[in-house]
């Protein structure tokens, strides 16, 4: 870019490598960070509920408020929404308060679980991490920029904007959770091709009933 500009200042032809030559000698090269990737966090084998859930944001609108944010917090074995909660923050004490939500709803003992998540500042904060450590919950963090290794919450979002979302002009607050929490209601006992038609219902009913039996 530069070397274009000084051509069209000049109308003379100038070399790229001198002008490099030039910048670097005059200290007008910006040093670069290298760029930390995190790398794929590798196949998981999912063999039984609250083993792996996973939980992101996302943004909905709100004539109220403007844009509000969605946390929600999806089973990776039955692909039920185990909590969601919208507000008008998105801090790592939103975030906190949705995953000891979910854990206390769902009775969840300490080392029983892992939690993924991406590589967001609320996620990726130090008061979060150890609030997972203290509960004794898995942190499994996803790739950089890498929305397949949280393919599960992020195929629900897109299917939640698709049905309820952008089909509707939520006014208030509550007008949006109420929307949102009928969705995830008709969510839970609609069939789901990636569990052989059935329902999340249905898949969490029959691993209750196996429980039992074994009991």
């Amino acid at each position: 870019m530069v070397c274009a500009f000084v051509r069209r200042r000049l109308g003379v032809p100038v070399n790229r490598k001198k002008v490099l030559r030039v910048m670097r000698e005059q200290r007008l090269i910006q040093r670069r960070r290298p760029l930390e990737r995190r790398r794929r966090p590798g196949f998981f084998q999912v063999e039984r509920p609250h083993q792996l859930w996973q939980m992101d944001m996302t943004s909905v609108w709100v004539a109220e408020h403007g844009w509000t944010y969605l946390m929600a917090i999806v089973d990776c074995c039955t692909r039920e929404i185990v909590a969601w909660q919208l507000s008008l923050r998105c801090r790592a004490d939103e975030a906190i308060a949705l995953v000891e939500y979910a854990a206390a709803a769902h009775e969840i003992q300490p080392g029983e679980f892992t939690l993924g998540t991406d590589n967001g500042t609320q996620f990726t904060a130090r008061r979060f991490r150890e609030r997972l450590a203290k509960h004794g919950i898995k942190h499994r963090r996803g790739g950089y920029r890498d929305p397949e290794s949280q393919a599960f919450i992020e195929s629900w979002f897109g299917k939640l904007k698709e049905r309820e979302v952008w089909l509707n002009e939520y006014e208030t607050l509550d007008q949006a959770r109420h929307g949102i929490a009928r969705y995830v209601e008709r969510y839970h006992h609609r069939p789901h091709s990636g569990l052989d038609y059935k329902t999340p219902t249905e898949v969490r009913q029959t691993w209750e009933d196996l429980q039992n039996i074994a009991a």
